[in-house]
């Protein structure tokens, strides 16, 4: 047995630039408690070589072949092909296992990567509509003439980035990641600091949430294990300074949702994040690795579960 864990390489230079984000470093912690091997990669380090008619795959070069079990972390969402590196490699181990009867490779969410082809907000919006999954109002444009021609009209509303990639700014000299979501109360804030000169198609708008609280749930081989709420203190956004709290036993209708959400993609490991429109819980966002540091680190009101743990053994 032998994990490969695969993650992005991150977009900003930094006191941790070429070493380990905070969840990869937990992962490889519980596999070195469990005395399990295991080596890392970044999506970079990723060859496919096509040689009298067969294709192998060489990872940091290693024969991927070598490896029981792979752990997809994050991919860089300004660069739609590490995703579609990850669905390569997944077609790939899904046809050496056809020929194996054992020493199979299991890849964690393999088959949720295939059933989530695109891997942006839109996806996610037809994803629900087809499903019964409540979500927001939302409203694309290929062309971005939102000023102009915006059809969820009633104000405030939200713009975020398709793909959900983050913007870089300048502070203090150095690049610093910023969130790509602005509300809007009237057309005058489509030329707010941040959104101004952005190419408004690579946008959309979404009806705006009336409370400023979000959570996240834990979902593993179809049970919810664990989750938090998170609620601003200051603005709209909870993802700057939001206090948190221990939500490890969500409500009915949250648990549904999660669980109906996680099997639709069968997935093995994934978080279901969610806001509340009228009081009623609807679907934010899916990840397929997520993260998990403020919910080992920010919650003083309960014990968090393993979640490094949780990931490791969702095979």
């Amino acid at each position: 047995m032998k994990y490969l864990i695969i993650d992005k390489e991150h977009r900003v230079k930094g006191p941790r630039k070429g070493k380990y984000s905070t969840a990869v470093e937990r992962i490889m912690s519980e596999l070195a408690n469990k005395d399990i091997p295991y080596s890392f990669a970044y999506l970079t380090q990723i060859e496919f070589l096509l040689k009298d008619g067969e294709t192998s795959i060489r990872v940091d070069g290693t024969d991927i072949s070598q490896y029981s079990h792979i752990i997809f972390r994050g991919h860089n969402l300004h660069n739609p092909k590490e995703y579609e590196t990850k669905r390569l490699i997944f077609d790939w181990v899904d046809h050496y296992n056809t020929s194996k009867n054992k020493d199979k490779i299991l890849v964690q969410n393999s088959k949720a990567i295939k059933n989530m082809p695109y891997y942006n907000k839109i996806f996610t919006a037809q994803f629900c509509s087809t499903h019964d999954i409540p979500y927001f109002d939302t409203y694309y444009r290929t062309d971005g003439d939102y000023l102009n021609k915006n059809i969820l009209d009633d104000y405030p509303i939200i713009i975020k980035e398709y793909s959900g990639v983050n913007r870089l700014e300048k502070k203090m000299g150095k690049e610093v990641v910023k969130k790509n979501v602005y509300k809007i109360d009237s057309p005058k804030d489509f030329s707010q600091k941040g959104l101004k000169g952005q190419d408004l198609s690579n946008f959309f708008i979404q009806e705006f949430a009336d409370k400023a609280e979000d959570i996240r749930v834990f979902v593993k081989q179809g049970k919810v294990i664990g989750g938090w709420k998170r609620k601003a203190t200051k603005g709209f956004m909870t993802v700057n300074k939001g206090k948190y709290s221990m939500y490890n036993n969500p409500s009915k209708e949250i648990s549904t949702i999660a669980k109906k959400v996680a099997k639709l993609l069968e997935a093995n490991f994934i978080a279901v994040d969610f806001m509340y429109k009228n009081e009623k819980p609807y679907l934010q966002e899916i990840s397929l690795h997520p993260g998990f540091k403020a919910y080992e680190t920010k919650i003083e009101d309960g014990t968090p579960i393993n979640i490094a743990e949780a990931i490791i053994t969702a095979f």
